[in-house]
């Protein structure tokens, strides 16, 4: 089986997210379907609701409402519903809520704290695959479900403390016995698409442009950029940089105007506008009420 390999990162605002999910089936992130993918951020996946096969490494199991798995670092996983779920009048919902952490959190951990060698042989374990029950489960499941309504800095701390549960928790075992031995994965390609997009939104971007970096034509790269954002490519270009913009604003001191250049509009009053119509209010009135504000 072929592994796409990809990044959520991009996709994602923080080092630290946690998505909640509700679907007629299970659907890899940020995928149209399920993908067979591996991605270097770790992910603790806790199912809801919902029934059918994953597949960790080569490790295929059943799974079922409670399910809860920690992986780690570019291992290969997809969580497949039954067939009963893609049947046409299916009134079944699957419900997911996954975590994903980028490895950086965790060096960082490492490196400001002394006493680590447990959290350095959890993640260390979760190359394998870490499958968690019991009572630790049912703890872990109720704080993930409080922190899926909490935003910033209280949603972080948390999903750091869950961790800190699994690191400490007996109520864990391996799902495999060894780390998964690689195979030849293929790149994503709207990752590419979204670095480039982030890494260019000083100046004007054009269709032409990312087509080309994707190696689809204009019409397929819309379905597709669509598929797997759930957004049009003009309407999510404007998301991301009214969010930088948002982020300069509440960090740096730079003047209006400059902000508006650096996040790829000739025109401030342009700018002002967009920034009006995505946020309820000018990028001036957004400045000064940061300390009561989050973007």
């Amino acid at each position: 089986m072929k592994v796409i390999e990809t990044e959520i990162t991009p996709f994602v605002t923080g080092p630290v997210h946690l998505d909640m999910r509700e679907d007629a089936y299970l659907s890899s992130p940020y995928h149209a379907k399920p993908a067979y993918h591996k991605h270097p951020e770790l992910q603790l996946t806790l199912i809801l609701e919902g029934h059918g096969k994953r597949i960790i490494g080569s490790e295929v199991t059943d799974f079922k409402s409670g399910d809860m798995v920690f992986i780690g670092s570019n291992v290969p996983h997809v969580w497949l519903s039954d067939p009963v779920y893609f049947e046409k009048d299916s009134k079944l919902k699957s419900k997911v809520i996954t975590v994903y952490i980028s490895p950086a959190v965790f060096q960082n951990i490492f490196e400001l704290v002394e006493q680590n060698d447990d959290l350095k042989r959890m993640v260390g374990e979760a190359s394998k695959g870490i499958n968690i029950y019991g009572k630790t489960r049912s703890i872990i499941a109720e704080k993930l479900i409080v922190l899926s309504s909490k935003t910033g800095f209280e949603k972080v701390v948390g999903l750091l403390q869950v961790m800190s549960i699994i690191t400490r928790s007996a109520e864990k075992r391996l799902i495999m016995d060894q780390q998964p031995t690689e195979s030849a994965p293929y790149p994503d390609r709207l990752v590419q698409v979204l670095k480039f997009m982030k890494d260019n939104l000083h100046r004007q971007i054009t269709l032409d442009e990312v087509t080309e970096i994707a190696c689809m034509t204009k019409p397929s790269f819309c379905r597709y950029f669509k598929s797997r954002t759930q957004k049009k490519f003009s309407q999510y270009l404007e998301e991301i940089r009214i969010n930088e913009a948002c982020r300069l604003l509440i960090e740096t001191d730079y003047p209006i105007a400059e902000v508006a250049h650096l996040c790829g509009y000739n025109s401030d009053s342009h700018f002002c506008k967009v920034f009006k119509e995505h946020m309820g209010k000018s990028p001036f009135r957004f400045r000064s009420e940061v300390p009561t504000h989050s973007c």
